[in-house]
């Protein structure tokens, strides 16, 4: 009479390659986490920069957005002074070519100097993201991914 199932060494192959399989996916997952993360940082900052700019024209005052640390602080006034009026928090580094000043819209939405901001995971400007810099020009503002090796400068970032 012969006994139908499975032999323990069948199951044990099985479980290998299940446990193998998972490792493998668990890796590619946490690595497209964090490009999702990058990714949305990036449209957060150009979500605001252009929230900012458009509040800017429309109560015809100049408006400030300092990069401060982890976060991106909004100034009611065309000065980055005292406090802000909102604060909107990072989870990454960036870097910019501000030079640490303040990026100002006058009352007609218009900046003076062109200028990007680069989201730096780790303090590391290699990145997985598809999109990675907000660059804010004299009239408008665009998405784009910084070439590898480059300076957070608006000469070095693709758009996208």
């Amino acid at each position: 009479m012969r006994e139908r199932g499975f032999t323990l060494v069948e199951l044990v192959v099985v479980v290998a390659i299940i446990g193998t399989l998972l490792a493998i996916g668990s890796m590619q997952f946490s690595s497209m986490q964090r490009k999702s993360m990058v990714e949305a940082q990036a449209r957060k900052i150009y979500s605001t920069l252009t929230d900012v700019r458009v509040e800017a024209m429309y109560t015809k005052t100049a408006r400030a957005v300092l990069l401060n640390g982890m976060q991106l602080q909004i100034y009611p006034s065309g000065t980055a002074t005292g406090t802000p009026s909102a604060v909107v928090p990072l989870s990454f580094a960036m870097a910019d070519s501000t030079g640490g000043s303040a990026i100002v819209f006058d009352s007609h939405g218009i900046l003076q100097t062109e200028c990007s901001i680069c989201v730096q995971p780790g303090g590391v400007a290699e990145n997985p993201g598809y999109i990675d810099s907000v660059v804010v020009s004299t009239a408008r503002s665009y998405m784009g991914k910084r070439q590898t090796g480059g300076t957070c400068v608006p000469a070095n970032i693709d758009q996208r």
